[in-house]
This record gives structure tokens, C-alpha cells and sequence, in this order.
């Protein structure tokens, strides 16, 4: 009875000719798939053939053009006779046709057992395609760097050509300079002179091949100001090269127009940030609220209000009043995720301790004045029993107090005493604006931390007023259009929070594959790449092209995302499993999407709920599908017939007969004018009454099926059950409007 509820048997319900088509048109992707699995798996186990397929492929140059015209490349990826597996022109050829017939894995493989050769061109050509390799395996960092290997063996005018002539590789190129850029200007560490070396060659590279108009112009401008070859005492290699408390104001790449305003943030409104930061370090949301509702510019209370959301729920709130107002920068700070690692925890930016004392010394503040308080923390200060620990964090304290106070001056001495680096991160911000402290004195020691904090703290100081942009970038308030008429890509192209503004808002207007794999590269860490991927993996399932599909499977699991985010991925991936025939890896798969315990949307949950009836499990199916049921109001009327068939095709695989005509009736008379369903329906109960013994309702019931179907095969089927039925009940006992027939 399981056969039931499988979608082809619904449509064996109507028409066998339909099912053997579906059959037959199916049958070329799973050969092939089939095919291809083996001959890969064959040649990656034995390398070689037979003696005799080994003689046979050995291909001269016009047989190995008609092989690939029939995509027979196996053919020439199998050892030649007599080659040396591994070594010369053959190695290239076979891992080329590797790479033609989709196993790029295998194609990287032998390239990469190959030792530099010797010969110009046979290295050209070694090196080249294993950025191939790379790019088809979604690595396009290694790549380029492959690429760019193999065109330093050229002289310009190969190189212009070759690079020319690759497909979409001046975007790749653009790409992986601008990460490249990004990590060489916000994360100083031991690899910067190497990361600066890579970015000269690109850059050189790029120039040849595609000139200095557009990207190439602002990313040399860019790079000489980084690398201080462009008057780099003059304007800076960071924020935090120069004090902090000059207003920001542009770098030398990008200076934008007089005309497009700079939100100015006055020492005012900057004391006011401080403080409210200060009171939020000791989760004194309601203080901090207060304090901010005295700034004067609007963007700038939205801003720092969000901040305060983050800090309370762990959760990046919404930027659409930035967004909207043309802080397109301030708006990209919340949709690039920077806060993500501290997501989970916000303890690093908070004043606490686990230590006892501590905790009761602080519960017993709460019930005191601001002068009460100084007094405690001074007498306190007094003992000479202090730990370090809770020196520190007692002059911490002292610090908020006479900031709140508005003690300046006093603040200061406190400030100057401390080591910034062990200061809760929300300190850490308010001494930063208050007394324009070079952020590299706020930074942590270790380069790791330092690098996860760096992004963040430097926006959070430019949103306040202070610092210098880094190279290529404007200033956090400046006023800038993004989507489809925006200038950013050209006037701004290496500020990082524009740029992913600008192309959200083009995401938002009209997603595109392209702009979805750029994207996804680009901002792999934020919600916006995820949902990239996301609609990149279901292009790919939708396609048949598993492999494609599992490579962003593959990037997604290595990113963090909410729960609602996993679904979302397990639900493509269960879907990729069963429609490739990984039956009991979909299972698995939708048993980890019910473990995670959240609601999820209903297609899934219908797909879901399908298959765990395919599978025999109709307990777990029918459960599922009466959850649907109970949320239908918020569906489409199609998809709440759909429910209402999958739950009467669960209850008659089970042989509930009663309960299955309820079903499949009610689906009938309450959604008529849904495609395929209620006719289904009526098929499905006029089988049950003729199993109940109910002939005369199974004829009715057939016949509004051949008034109705919406397929002439379906009109067939009805009529040839109805045929038998009429043969096996002989003559009715009843009239057709429902009178009965009396023997007397």
C-alpha cells in the first residue's frame, strides 16, 4: 500500500502511458550520472583500462576533437600507451579532460603530482589549469593565484589575451583583490608585506590585461596610499595611525563631491554616545536609552540605539531608518554582521566577573545615588585586601561613574591608568571618543582577537565621530545612493560596507545568479551571502546539478547562521539527497531539521512530511501534515488542498478507510476549483467505496471524475474503472436521482 502516496503513483492512477514517459524522460540524467560515476571511479582506482581500451586510447588530434564533440572525454583522460603516468603533455591532456567531463578533484589531483616543468609552455599551461581547477571547485582566492602563476610566465601581450579571454575573470579578479585589499588595511599581522606583494602582482597583472580605467585606476590609488608610497604621513595608513578625535574626514581614493553632505558628529553628541556606552557596559539599557534620546541628529540615536539592542539580545537589529535616510554605510554596518562574533556572548563587552564579591558589590550599587555609589567604590578602593582583578574592575567602575557625571577631566585620570586592552570592549569605545585614543592601544595583543575585534571597533569609532577612513573608503556618515542608479562601484569601490549596501539593494531589486555568486564570495560572514547561497543551492538542485549543489552545501555548513538559517540549508540538502536517490541520507537529514525544534516553512515541512510517508513512517507524516493543517489560514488555497490530499492518502495507505474519505471529501467539496486535487480525491473515494461494497457512490463519484479531469488520460482511467465497476455490479438498485428501485 505504500506505493500510494508516491507522486507517481497518483499519476499511475490516471495513466500508465504518463508514468512510462516520465520514466523514459528521466532515464538520460541517471545513465549518465551512472556512467560517469563509474568511469570516474574507475579511473581514479586503476588509472588504466584493459590492455586493449588502453591501446584504444590513445587519440591523435583529430579523433581527440571528435571525442570531444560528443563529450567523450573519459576517453581521453585514460594513459596513453607507453606514457609515464603522471609525467608530460599526456598528464595535462588527461587532467584537462578531467576537468571538461566535471571531476575538477581528480583534474587538481594530477596537476598537482606534476613537478614544475621545465618547459615554458608546459608549465603555462600546468599552472593555468589548475586555477581552472580551483575555480571550479569554488576556491577563487587559489585561483587567481593560479592563474596569476601561470601569467607571469607570459610576456604582455599573452597575458592581455589569455586574460582577456577567460570568461567572467576580470569580476574574479576584481573579487579577490578587493578581499585581499580588505585583510592587507584592516588586519595588520606578520603576513603584510607577503599580502602587500600579492596585491602589487595582481595589480600589475590587472593593468595589462584590462588597463586603468573604472576598478584598476581607484585599487592602484588605493594601494599606494596603503602601502605608503602615496604620502602616507600625510593621510594615514589607518584609522588608528593618527588621534582619534579629529572629525572623520575622506581619504585621498573616492573624495566625493562637496555637494553630497557628511553628517558632522559635535563633541556634544559624541560625550553623549560615551556615556550611554559606558552606562550599557553595565547592562544599564533603560540609563543608556535616556542618555541617547538628548543626541541631536537622528541617525546617529538610531544608530547607537541598535548598538544597544545588540549588546541586550545578541541580535543585529534592522537598519532600514539608515538606510532610508542615505546612510548607506551606517545601514551596511548592521547588514555585514560585524558584531557576529559576539553574538553569542557579549561578555567581552561588558563589566563583570563571576567572582563573588564582585556580584554582591554590584547588586548592592544598583540601590544607591551616583554619589553614593562614588562613595562606595572609593572606600572600597581603600582595602588593602583588593585583588587585581578586582582593583581593575572597581576603577572600571569609578571610570563610568564620573563619566556620567560629566567629570571629564577626572574620567581622564582614571582612563590613563588603565590597561585599555583588558577593558570590557564597551569602555573601551567610550574612552576611544571621549580622548581620541589611537585604536591600536585598544586592540588586543594577540593578532587573532585582534583581527576579529579590529572591523568592529573601527566602525564603532568612525560612527562616532573619530578617526581617518581607511584607504578607499568614505566616511562612515556619508550620504550615498545604492541599488541600480548608484555610483558607489565607481566612486567607492573598496569600501567595504558600501559596497555590500549597494549590492543588497541590487539583490533586493533583482537577484541575480551572478551578482549571487560575487556576493557570496565576497561577504561570506554575512546573512546577505548566506541567503546568496542559499538561493544559489536551490538553483542547483532545481538544475540536477548535484555537484554544484553540495559545493555551496559544503560552504554554507562552515558558516555560522540562526537556527532558521540551518533549516533552510537541510531543507536543499534533503531535497538534493532524494532527488539524486539518497533515500536514507534525506531521512537523516530531515531528522536533524526536527532535532533543531523550530518552525519551519510549509514547503519544507509538506516535503518532509511526503516522504517520511514514502518511507513507511505515516505516524511521523501524518504529524507533520496535521501541523500544516492547523496553520492552513495562512497559506494558499492550492497548498491547503495538497495537505488535505497527502493526510487521506496517509490515512488509506493504513487502510483507515473512514478516515481517508473524510479527507479526500471534504477536499473535494471545499476546494472544487483547485487543479488536479479534488479530482484525485474523488478517484481515491470512489476506490474505497468499491472496496466498502459501495458501487452505486463509486460510480457517481466517477463519473463527475470524467466531467471534470483535467487530462484525457485521467478521463480514461475513470472510465475504464467505471466500465469494470459497471460489469462487476450489475444493475443499479437505485435511480439517478437517488430514488430506490423496489423488486415488488
Amino acid at each position: 500500500m505504500k506505493k500510494q502516496i508516491s507522486c507517481s503513483a497518483v499519476v499511475a492512477a490516471f495513466s500508465g502511458s504518463l508514468l512510462l514517459a516520465s520514466l523514459v524522460m528521466a532515464m538520460p540524467d541517471g545513465f549518465a550520472a551512472t556512467t560517469k560515476k563509474a568511469a570516474a571511479k574507475a579511473t581514479a582506482k586503476t588509472g588504466e583500462g584493459t590492455p586493449a581500451s588502453r591501446h584504444a586510447a590513445a587519440p591523435d588530434g583529430a579523433y581527440e576533437q571528435w571525442l570531444k564533440k560528443y563529450g567523450a572525454y573519459d576517453r581521453i583522460a585514460v594513459p596513453e600507451v607507453g606514457a609515464d603516468d603522471g609525467s608530460g603533455a599526456s598528464a595535462l591532456k588527461r587532467a584537462e579532460a578531467h576537468l571538461l567531463q566535471g571531476t575538477p578533484q581528480q583534474a587538481l589531483a594530477l596537476i598537482e603530482a606534476q613537478q614544475p616543468y621545465e618547459d615554458n609552455a608546459l608549465e603555462t599551461q600546468r599552472l593555468w589549469l589548475g586555477g581552472h581547477a580551483f575555480r571550479s571547485l569554488g576556491d577563487p582566492y587559489k585561483a587567481v593565484l593560479w592563474y596569476s602563476a601561470s601569467v607571469k610566465l607570459m610576456d604582455p601581450k599573452q597575458l592581455k589575451a589569455k586574460l582577456v579571454a577567460e570568461p567572467g575573470l576580470e569580476a574574479l579578479w576584481v573579487d579577490v583583490w578587493r578581499r585581499q585589499f580588505w585583510a592587507f588595511v584592516g588586519n595588520p599581522s606578520a603576513s603584510r608585506e607577503a599580502l602587500e606583494e600579492t596585491l602589487q602582482t595582481l595589480q600589475v597583472q590587472a593593468e595589462t590585461a584590462w588597463g586603468r580605467e573604472n576598478f584598476w585606476g581607484k585599487s592602484k590609488e588605493a594601494l599606494d596610499l596603503a602601502s605608503g608610497s602615496a604620502g602616507q604621513d600625510a593621510e594615514g595608513l589607518e584609522a588608528s595611525d593618527k588621534p582619534a578625535g579629529k572629525p572623520a574626514k575622506s581619504a585621498k581614493t573616492g573624495d566625493k563631491p562637496a555637494k553630497e553632505p557628511v553628517l558632522a558628529v559635535s563633541e556634544a553628541d559624541r560625550i553623549l554616545i560615551a556615556q550611554a556606552v559606558s552606562a550599557a557596559s553595565l547592562e544599564n539599557y533603560a540609563q543608556a536609552k535616556e542618555i541617547l534620546a538628548g543626541i541631536s541628529a537622528p541617525p546617529l540615536r538610531d544608530f547607537w540605539s541598535a548598538l544597544l539592542t545588540f549588546l541586550d539580545t545578541g541580535k543585529a537589529p534592522g537598519a532600514k531608518s539608515l538606510g532610508a535616510a542615505g546612510y548607506a554605510k551606517a545601514a551596511g554596518f548592521w547588514s555585514a554582521n560585524l558584531l557576529a562574533p559576539y553574538a553569542g556572548s557579549r561578555e567581552d563587552w561588558l563589566l563583570g566577573s563571576s567572582a563573588p564579591s564582585w556580584t554582591r558589590f554590584k547588586a548592592n550599587l544598583t540601590r544607591l545615588s551616583r554619589p553614593e555609589a562614588q562613595e562606595a567604590v572609593d572606600k572600597e578602593l581603600q582595602s588593602l585586601l583588593l585583588s587585581d582583578e578586582m582593583s581593575r574592575l572597581l576603577r572600571s567602575l569609578k571610570f563610568v561613574l564620573l563619566l556620567q557625571d560629566g567629570k571629564l577631566d577626572d574620567a581622564r585620570e582614571i582612563w590613563n591608568g588603565l590597561d585599555k586592552r583588558k577593558l570590557p570592549i564597551c569602555l573601551r569605545v567610550s574612552g576611544g571618543l571621549i580622548y581620541q585614543e589611537d585604536m591600536k592601544t585598544l586592540l588586543p595583543q594577540e593578532i587573532g582577537a585582534a583581527g576579529k575585534l579590529s572591523p568592529a571597533l573601527a566602525s564603532l569609532l568612525s560612527a562616532g565621530g573619530i578617526g581617518i577612513p581607511l584607504a578607499g573608503e568614505a566616511p562612515f556618515w556619508t550620504r550615498a545612493e545604492v541599488g541600480k542608479n548608484s555610483n558607489v562601484n565607481k566612486n567607492w569601490p573598496l569600501d567595504r560596507l558600501l559596497v555590500l549596501a549597494d549590492w543588497q539593494a541590487r539583490w533586493v531589486a533583482a537577484p541575480s545568479s551572478e551578482l549571487a555568486r560575487r556576493s557570496a564570495f565576497l561577504f561570506p560572514d554575512t546573512s546577505y551571502g548566506y541567503d546568496c547561497l542559499l538561493y544559489l543551492t536551490q538553483r542547483a538542485v532545481e538544475n540536477r546539478s548535484f555537484q554544484l549543489a553540495e559545493a555551496y552545501l559544503h560552504r554554507m555548513e562552515k558558516l555560522s547562521t540562526d537556527k532558521n538559517g540551518a533549516v533552510a540549508r537541510l531543507s536543499l540538502k534533503a531535497k538534493m539527497e532524494r532527488e539524486s536517490g539518497k533515500d536514507e541520507l534525506a531521512l537523516s537529514t530531515y531528522q536533524e531539521i526536527l532535532a533543531l525544534g523550530v518552525d519551519m516553512d510549509s514547503k519544507t515541512r509538506l516535503d518532509m512530511a511526503t516522504f517520511l510517508q514514502l518511507k513507511g513512517d505515516f505516524d511521523g507524516g501524518r504529524k507533520q501534515l496535521q501541523i500544516l493543517w492547523d496553520q492552513r489560514d495562512k497559506m494558499p488555497r492550492p497548498l491547503q488542498a495538497e495537505i488535505l490530499f497527502w493526510l487521506g492518502e496517509g490515512e488509506h495507505s493504513l487502510r483507515n478507510y473512514d478516515a481517508a474519505l473524510d479527507y479526500y471529501l471534504r477536499l473535494a467539496y471545499q476546494y472544487p476549483q483547485e487543479p488536479m486535487w479534488p479530482t484525485v480525491a474523488m478517484y481515491r473515494s470512489a476506490m474505497i467505496y468499491e472496496i466498502k461494497g459501495n458501487f452505486e457512490t463509486a460510480k457517481k463519484l466517477l463519473r463527475q471524475v470524467i466531467a471534470t479531469a483535467d487530462t484525457k488520460e485521467a478521463q480514461e482511467a475513470a472510465k475504464n474503472r467505471l466500465s469494470a465497476l459497471e460489469t462487476k455490479s450489475g444493475k443499479t438498485t437505485s435511480k439517478e436521482n437517488g430514488e430506490l428501485v423496489y423488486p415488488f
